[in-house]
């Protein structure tokens, strides 16, 4: 349904009623008038015919035909008269006067009263009867025969332009009533609609959070009383928004203050952790060492058991301490990945092999599905990301499971899967792993389930290398996480593509090759940095500082100019004037500025000049100068 604006639908309420009523008065007064004239020209008629045939009685029965003639002719002077005839009793013609329109009236019966009309013509008919006196009653009630009848012809043209007339007059008297009306339903509109236009600006104003919008002061009583209420809910808005804003604001600070706080207790971690590193290392080294000795030296069964249980605590501590100095590095930012080209085979091969004797403990069953194919990646953060998700897959999964690690081509990547058929995550917990220290299922927190470390730095490298990391797990289905790494081919692919010629290749040269070139600069770098440039596109180049140089230039033929703006005894312009003032051949003109002042920009722009701004790229320069030349 198409909807229309209040100013519309005000204007259509106020003018449909008053066009009804024009509409409905003017028809009444035009079929009112119109009938009226009609009745005038008959009534004008039917009185010269029972005029003429009163005062032609004597000259028909006389036969006086002169006499009838004079009468007809005076007839003829009144006005729409057209035609007028005398005729006996016997229908025998004894005078007339005008003759047209007779051919088209149709024959007249005796003893009938003619009226007869058509588009142009009205044809009235009256009896001559004999006037007598009455002697008695008897002779009144005798029939009295008609001695002759006559026939009037009246034009209907001057009634058609007094219609016309009436027409004109009326259509003209209701367009000025209907203007009249429109510009008085206008400006009531108006005093209605503008204050509703205001409310809605100032409304629109409000929902965008300008609250210092008011409403002025409007004439309409309702529409003010709506812009008063209005105002004072923006200035409720208003102090809320104040109040919010100085909660926000003190929020925000708190905020401030404690994330500082937690960004310098980080900071300090991190280079606590990083100086601690080789320290603590130094130290698990060395017991490790002596843990070896210790081996060679132990004799009883009792003693070897005690020496495994604290290579095991050793083995603990190094894992754990390895997980934080890395959670550490990746947070700090300091792991910078040395990325190239891997074969993806032998490393998941290598990783399957690492866990094989895990597995087999547990009777799990390690598969392996993957591709000869190369990957662009870091080989050390990778392996670690495999590592931990192949560890993962094979600490959780229940006995006489199955672990899956397989390699899948998703365009110009390689999704790679760690797949088990474990007990699997539910969908709120999905997030939570990866969370430090969060273990589902090591409440008890045993060291043979892991340090819930894992997950975390997969995380952490997968954004540090930027790989895709998704999850899909499912109560009593099992769990798969896959990372996609980018595949060499679509590197290499990518690297390949067709740009466009470095500068200085052959079909450079040979396109603007003995091109004569003017480079105005007051840099000397610059000049050099652009003859060198131009020189080897093939271009024939000259350089001044200024315009004092170019001035002195004897050789004045130039198929380009590049010019940079300012200059020290001018700019580009005066230049540009100067050029064309002095070559007979008007060069193509191409300024060059570091300024984008819009004063600079209208400038050029009225001289119709190219301009391009610094830094200027090789390739736009080229392009830029490729077209003009081409025109």
């Amino acid at each position: 349904m198409k909807h229309y604006g209040i100013q519309r639908q005000a204007l259509a309420v106020a003018l449909i009623p008053v066009l009804i009523l024009a509409a409905l008065l003017e028809g009444a007064f035009l079929y009112y008038r119109m009938g009226e004239e009609d009745r005038a020209l008959l009534d004008r008629a039917e009185l010269i015919a029972k005029q003429l045939a009163v005062s032609s009685e004597y000259a028909v029965f006389a036969a006086n035909q002169g006499a009838l003639q004079q009468l007809l002719e005076g007839v003829m002077w009144q006005k729409d008269v057209q035609a007028v005839r005398v005729l006996d009793g016997e229908g025998n013609l004894l005078a007339v006067a005008g003759n047209s329109g007779w051919n088209e009236m149709p024959p007249v019966l005796d003893g009938e009263l003619l009226l007869w009309q058509n588009d142009v013509s009205l044809c009235v008919y009256r009896p001559i009867v004999a006037t007598q006196l009455a002697l008695d009653d008897s002779a009144l009630k005798a029939p009295v025969p008609a001695a002759g009848r006559v026939e009037l012809l009246m034009s209907k043209r001057r009634l058609h332009q007094s219609k016309f007339e009436l027409v004109l007059f009326s259509l003209l008297l209701t367009a000025l009533v209907l203007l009249a009306s429109v510009l008085v339903a206008m400006g009531a509109a108006r005093r209605i609609t503008l204050p509703i236009f205001g409310m809605r600006a100032a409304v629109r104003d409000l929902g965008e959070g300008r609250l210092d919008t008011r409403i002025a002061e409007m004439q309409v009583i309702e529409l003010n009383e709506l812009g008063q209420g209005i105002n004072e809910m923006a200035l409720q808005l208003q102090q809320q928004q104040q109040h919010l804003q100085l909660r926000i604001d003190q929020a925000t600070q708190a905020l401030r203050e404690k994330k500082d706080e937690a960004e310098k207790a980080n900071f300090d971690k991190t280079r606590f952790l990083a100086a601690a590193s080789h320290d603590l290392r130094q130290p698990m080294h060395a017991l490790g060492l002596f843990m070896g000795e210790l081996h060679h030296r132990i004799n009883t069964q009792e003693q070897r058991e005690i020496v495994d249980k604290v290579e095991e605590a050793v083995s603990a501590m190094s894992g754990l301490l390895e997980s934080l100095l890395d959670i550490s590095k990746l947070d700090a930012g300091v792991v910078v990945p040395q990325v190239q080209a891997i074969d993806i085979l032998p490393l998941t091969r290598r990783l399957l092999e690492v866990f094989q004797e895990q597995a087999a403990q547990k009777f799990i069953i390690l598969r392996l599905h993957c591709r000869a194919v190369r990957v662009f990646s870091d080989p050390i953060l990778l392996e670690r990301i495999m590592l931990n998700l192949l560890g993962n897959a094979v600490r959780y999964t229940p006995p006489h499971g199955t672990v899956l690690l397989a390699c899948r081509m998703r365009g110009n990547r390689l999704r790679i899967e760690v797949r088990d058929n474990g007990t699997g995550i539910a969908p709120q917990d999905q997030t939570r792993v990866f969370q430090e220290f969060v273990q589902l299922e090591n409440a008890a927190r045993e060291r043979s389930k892991g340090l819930g470390l894992g997950l975390p730095i997969v995380e952490r490298l997968c954004k540090l290398l930027q790989y895709p990391l998704t999850l899909h797990s499912a109560l009593g289905v099992g769990t798969t996480f896959s990372v996609e790494v980018p595949l060499v081919q679509a590197l290499s692919q990518l690297r390949a593509e067709p740009t466009h010629p470095l500068l200085g290749t052959d079909g450079a040269g040979q396109e603007f090759s003995g091109l004569k070139v003017l480079v105005v600069d007051d840099d000397e770098l610059v000049r050099k940095g652009t003859n060198g440039l131009l020189t080897s596109w093939g271009c024939l180049v000259s350089t001044a500082e200024n315009l004092v140089e170019v001035r002195a230039l004897r050789d004045r033929t130039f198929d380009l100019v590049i010019s940079d703006y300012r200059l020290p005894d001018g700019n580009g312009l005066e230049l540009f004037d100067c050029i064309q003032a002095n070559c007979a051949v008007k060069p193509a003109f191409i300024l060059i500025s570091g300024d984008i002042s819009p004063e600079i920009l209208q400038q050029v722009a009225a001289h119709g000049l190219p301009l391009l701004h610094k830094p200027v790229r090789p390739a736009k320069l080229r392009s830029l100068m490729r077209s003009l030349h081409k025109h």
